[in-house]
């Protein structure tokens, strides 16, 4: 959410910053609905304390049977009706307001570069050398089906495309990077933490999916309108897009002491995302799929402090995958790339010789006081309370970076080799 006293004092900032997130504000709409909002509160308001009063001066009258009594219970009726009939007017144009609001994008920081296209991502810096190859390397999927450790086609019959089944010494794998990420990351003072996986409608709004990204989300057990359901059967609750929701919305309407930031979560979870309108994209890839594990962090911290935590989260990012052996670019993302929440974001983008390019493996975002303000989580500083700003991280998106490995690890006998960070982990140095 933005801050509205400032949109008020600055709009065109923020419907240019909103151009370029290819986002268009309704200028006049938005301005109209927020000053109808706000008519009929002061009214609402200035009505209740007329009636307040009336209603004060009724209780001290003793003669209950006088005209007195009886013209300002009238009155005082009369005011009742009127309140009931500009609150239903109030909640039809906060409606509209509200609606109009959650449309409005995080203004991008300064820094960030303003494009039009996604193709001009900034590359800061490509790092670690590429593998070079006297042979045609293969595709991930084609090695590992090969080998009997990746199951599409099963996958296919028990769910449907873009899941996968996974075996072996591949799964084995992925549970060696999970161990040995985490692990890092505790290290570095990360609070592990598990959360559940199945949240409700106000989480999803609290970090933006909602209702902004609803046809991308999964919905489990939904309400259905009119219909009396028991009470086991209205859970209404959703499927996560990433485990950022869960570990942002656990301090919804929470205040944090200022010596409490920085305060910072990792987590492992599955992740569940519908993908719509590419399912033309990468359809044999581990890259975009309906279901998906990560590990992911979450910051909190004072406002002052989070162009800072954005850089070493984005250090550590690059830490994981530089000790992983994996060739990568580092890109910083402009306006037109950056997604509503995010002022600022950085994005990894392994190298794959199959086809010869970068594709993106893992990100960090600074949203600063957007998340937050959503979810009103605060923190006192010098006994004043101010939103607190929020950062989320992807530290590895497992079968991305496994897919990565596989690609850029493979030899000429096909054999697939254990990168040296996660051999202590695994009791086989090659599969």
């Amino acid at each position: 959410m933005i801050n509205l006293k400032d949109y008020r004092e600055n709009p065109q900032k923020y419907i240019d910053w909103a151009n370029n997130k290819w986002v268009v504000i309704d200028r006049k709409m938005f301005s109209d609905a927020d000053t109808n909002v706000r008519d009929l509160q002061t009214k609402i308001d200035a009505l209740k304390a007329k009636r307040n009063e009336f209603s004060k001066t009724v209780g001290e009258i003793t003669d209950k049977w006088s005209n007195e009594f009886r013209q300002l219970v009238e009155q005082v009726q009369g005011l009742k009706i009127e309140i009931a009939n500009l609150e239903k007017d109030y909640d039809k144009e906060h409606t509209v307001f509200s609606s109009l609001l959650k449309q409005i994008p995080n203004p991008a920081l300064d820094d960030v570069r303003i494009w039009k296209t996604d193709d001009e991502n900034y590359i800061i810096e490509e790092i670690w050398t590429k593998p070079v190859f006297d042979f045609d390397p293969k595709p991930h999927w084609e090695l590992l089906e090969e080998k009997g450790l990746l199951d599409q086609e099963r996958a296919v019959k028990i769910s449907w495309s873009r899941f996968q089944i996974i075996r072996g010494q591949f799964a084995q794998l992925q549970f060696a990077l999970m161990t040995r990420v985490t692990n890092k990351l505790v290290s570095k003072w990360f609070n592990l933490t598990l959360v559940p996986q199945l949240v409700k409608e106000d989480a999803l709004f609290a970090t933006w999916f909602l209702p902004n990204d609803s046809t991308n989300l999964y919905r489990v057990n939904p309400k259905v309108e009119g219909l009396e359901q028991s009470e086991w059967e209205e859970d209404d609750l959703w499927l996560i897009w990433t485990s950022e929701v869960p570990l942002i919305a656990q301090h919804a309407n929470e205040v944090f002491d200022e010596n409490q930031l920085p305060l910072r979560y990792v987590w492992f979870s599955s992740c569940y995302r519908r993908e719509a309108w590419t399912y033309w994209k990468d359809t044999k890839w581990l890259i975009r799929l309906h279901q998906f594990d990560k590990v992911e962090m979450v910051s909190f911290v004072n406002p002052k402090d989070s162009a800072k935590e954005h850089e070493l989260l984005r250090e550590i990012e690059e830490e994981i995958f530089t000790e992983l052996g994996i060739p990568f670019l580092r890109l910083w993302i402009v306006t037109w790339d950056l997604w509503a929440p995010a002022a600022k974001k950085y994005d990894l983008e392994a190298w794959f010789p199959w086809i010869e390019k970068h594709k993106e493996v893992t990100s960090t975002s600074n949203t600063t006081d957007f998340q937050t303000r959503r979810a009103n989580i605060k923190v006192s500083i010098n006994w004043a309370k101010e939103f607190a700003h929020s950062l989320n991280w992807t530290a590895v998106a497992l079968w991305r970076a496994l897919a990565a490995i596989v690609e850029n690890y493979q030899n000429k006998d096909w054999d697939i080799l254990v990168p040296d960070v996660l051999k202590p982990f695994l009791e086989f140095e090659k599969f």
